[in-house]
């Protein structure tokens, strides 16, 4: 299959919702910050190392991640000459992408390592790193079969305590609900507090949505089912991160079934 094939098949399960406002967050969680750079490592991400006060750079990767030493591996620059510029300064800010997401973080302690027979560089494990991104949340669709849902609490004159909807996709900024019984009205600008959103096999969150947009689609039975764009309101960083971890898994399921269509 062609890369432009492949390119074809994921857009398919995958879209880009626009914003231009840049948000940052900062991250601290052991866990988490070596969850993103394994993640980092396993999509081949490049990274750019820049030495403090110059406008010298190093391309490299990340070669393997070790929690038990705290420490990272990252290849070996092509250029020697900054190599040892590197090695003597000793730390580098770090930048490089994940899952479309700019990451940045501080690389201390950097010396010269032979790794699998060959030079690397190595470097402690960050303290915390940055997570950068405009509104530009990546969104992708959410499987049919184990779906996630998400739990809406019903005003008491509605006879039952929640309403179920399937999601047809996520993102870090919002959701895309199904209401195919149309059970709830649901109307552009309506907020909803206290939704309960389940991600199988990662676990739930709980978070305010706001309706932004109420569209219906057409199915192949020739029902019709109407979705609604919804944007979370002050969701925490770490809703934000377990989605972000939801979303990686997926794509790693997806890029799985495209090899194993090639064959």
């Amino acid at each position: 299959m062609s890369a432009l094939q492949s390119h074809s098949k994921m857009t398919k399960f995958s879209t880009l919702e626009s914003d231009q406002e840049e948000e940052a967050f900062s991250i601290a969680s052991p866990v988490e910050i070596q969850f993103i750079l394994n993640a980092i490592m396993q999509e081949k991400s490049a990274i750019t190392l820049h030495l403090e006060r110059s406008k010298q750079f190093i391309l490299s990767s990340i070669l393997a991640v070790d929690p038990a030493k705290k420490m990272l591996i990252m290849d070996y620059g092509a250029d020697e000459i900054i190599n040892q510029l590197a090695q003597r300064v000793g730390s580098l800010r770090c930048v490089t992408t994940q899952n479309r997401i700019r990451i940045e973080f501080n690389c201390t302690n950097l010396t010269l390592v032979q790794f699998e027979g060959r030079s690397a560089f190595r470097a402690d494990i960050p303290a915390s790193l940055l997570r950068i991104q405009r509104r530009n949340f990546y969104r992708i669709m959410t499987p049919i079969t184990h779906s996630a849902t998400c739990s809406i609490p019903l005003p008491q004159k509605k006879g039952k305590e929640t309403a179920l909807f399937n999601l047809s996709d996520i993102s870090c900024g919002g959701i895309a609900l199904i209401d195919s019984q149309a059970e709830l009205k649901l109307t552009p600008g309506t907020v909803f507090e206290n939704c309960q959103i389940d991600m199988p096999q990662f676990g739930m969150i709980v978070a305010t949505i706001q309706i932004r947009s109420i569209y219906t689609t057409v199915l192949k039975n020739g029902d019709t089912s109407q979705r609604a764009g919804c944007e979370f309101i002050d969701l925490p960083e770490k809703s934000r991160a377990l989605i972000q971890r939801y979303i990686t898994r997926l794509e790693q399921q997806m890029r799985q079934f495209t090899r194993d269509d090639e064959f």
